[in-house]
């Protein structure tokens, strides 16, 4: 039976899925958030210059995102379980590489391929499985689940430090592997939703079980012995008449393959799989207002991967210790977290949704401002208050993109345009840290490089004003054709 034609549980074991998206998102948020780390680290031992250095780190997130389509059709072809375990996999065997990498070139291997094809493997399914387990909830649940980077940046970020200055390069890397390994207990929470309603369905039929025999048992007992054997033969034989409950399939196959089968079940949902191969509408990008809104999101993805891969190493220039840098840049990654829930739970009042685009104007211009500000300041105190302006600002604004994608094109786009989105967020993690580094490799010093994310982050503001009057042209003439039908009519 198709899963569709069953009501989502909105809850329940949902809620455990929230609790796997939300794990999933403390890894690759968590390690994501490390690439500045990771720069100070591979600068250090291999001594190549600033834009070499950030390739790595760019080529990870750049193949992360673009293999989004393809996780999202992994899953829906296999399951969201497999997936994840499958990137698990990879993202540990490319963690475990850098610890014995030869030369710089090899992270080229480890780092970006094979961290970047794991992190992506685990990111999109774990969304995706979201949405299949809630219906009234699913903003809420979507929201918790991805709550989860601030927190992977607030703990993992300086834990990934601390391992760094307590057991070097190799022992770092090697612990690491073993935490990207927790991706796999990740997996095993996410049942698969055709899974779910058959486990739950013989659930059900052993309590219709239990309640039969227990209603019959005390009438078998009031008669003699013989009589009490007779009444149970029948009782049993009207049982299965009513409702038969045959053995489990998994418990024929055998140890091995009801393991396999359990680790790497497949979701039986045709409507999900159709529905993910068509993923990609290329025909979207005639909208004008949405063209210009990925431009916008390309543009902002530079700046903003370019800033957290640069923003310890800025910290280093201004005097401050390795340990001082990486704690500015966890405490963004817990205001990076309240901002996405303070902004979903204020753009969502009544009175202000026709304000979003304006609201997503200022958050653009202001992260410029602090852009530009940054270089300025030398004590940490105000640099720690400047990256948690930043983080507060950018996780409000990354979390309400898939909102502002509704405004524009419709809910009924929202999954064909979430594709493309993260295509043009790929190519913008692939262009911000390498060419930021080259500024710096210019100028001497990575002043320049905020100097250039704050330009960027103005030209994607300009772009939104460009977008938002757009979405308002196409607003009024959608109004005037409705007016000029009911007139008609």
């Amino acid at each position: 039976m198709e899963t569709k034609s069953k009501k989502v549980p909105d809850g329940g074991y949902g809620w455990f899925i929230v609790l796997g998206c939300f794990m999933a998102h403390v890894l690759i948020g968590g390690f994501d958030r490390s690439e500045g780390i990771y720069f100070l680290q591979f600068t250090e031992r291999f001594e190549k210059n600033a834009q070499l250095t950030s390739w790595p780190g760019a080529l990870v997130s750049t193949i992360r995102h673009f293999l989004g389509p393809l996780a999202g059709i992994l899953s829906s072809h296999y399951s969201a379980r497999t997936t994840v375990m499958i990137g698990t996999l990879f993202m540990t065997v490319g963690t475990l590489l850098n610890a014995f990498c030869p030369d710089f070139f090899f992270l080229f291997v480890s780092h970006a391929a094979l961290q970047g094809f794991g992190r992506g493997l685990m990111y999109a399914p774990s969304l995706i499985i979201v949405g299949t387990y809630f219906d009234k909830h699913r903003g809420l649940a979507a929201g918790l689940g991805c709550s989860g980077v601030g927190v992977g940046t607030f703990c993992i970020v300086p834990f990934t430090q601390w391992l760094f200055d307590t057991y070097l390069f190799q022992g770092a890397f090697t612990i690491q592997s073993a935490v990207a390994l927790n991706g796999l207990v990740v997996a095993m929470l996410f049942r698969p939703l055709s899974l779910h309603f058959k486990f739950t369905g013989q659930q059900r039929n052993r309590g219709v079980d239990i309640q039969l025999k227990t209603t019959l048992l005390p009438k078998h007992q009031e008669l003699g012995e013989k009589s009490d054997v007779k009444g149970l033969e029948i009782g049993e034989k009207n049982h299965l008449q009513i409702q038969p409950s045959p053995e489990p399939k998994i418990h024929k196959d055998g140890w091995f393959k009801s393991s396999l089968n359990i680790c790497f079940p497949k979701e039986n949902n045709k409507q999900q799989r159709e529905k993910m191969s068509h993923s990609l509408h290329l025909s979207l990008l005639k909208d004008a207002s949405f063209c210009i809104f990925c431009v916008s999101i390309m543009l902002f993805t530079s700046a903003f991967k370019a800033a957290f891969t640069f923003i310890p190493a800025l910290v280093k220039t201004k005097g401050l210790s390795d340990s001082e840098a990486a704690l500015v840049l966890s405490l963004s990654g817990v205001f990076d977290t309240i901002g996405r829930i303070v902004a979903g739970i204020i753009l969502d009042i009544p009175s202000l949704r026709p304000l979003r685009p304006v609201v997503y104007n200022f958050f653009i211009f202001s992260i410029a401002a602090v852009s530009f500000t940054m270089p300025f300041f030398t004590s940490f105190l105000w640099l720690c208050v400047l990256c948690c302006v930043y983080g507060t600002l950018s996780g409000a604004y990354i979390s309400q993109k898939s909102v502002l994608v509704v405004d524009i094109l419709g809910v009924e786009h929202l999954a064909s345009s979430f594709g493309l989105l993260i295509c043009f967020q790929a190519v913008g993690t692939c262009v911000g840290p390498p060419l930021s580094g080259a500024f710096r490799d210019a100028f001497g010093s990575y002043d320049e490089a905020f100097y250039l994310g704050g330009s960027f982050m103005i030209v994607a503001g300009v772009l939104m004003v460009l977008c938002n009057i757009c979405l308002r042209k196409k607003q009024h003439k959608k109004n005037n054709n409705e007016i000029n039908i009911e007139i008609k009519l």
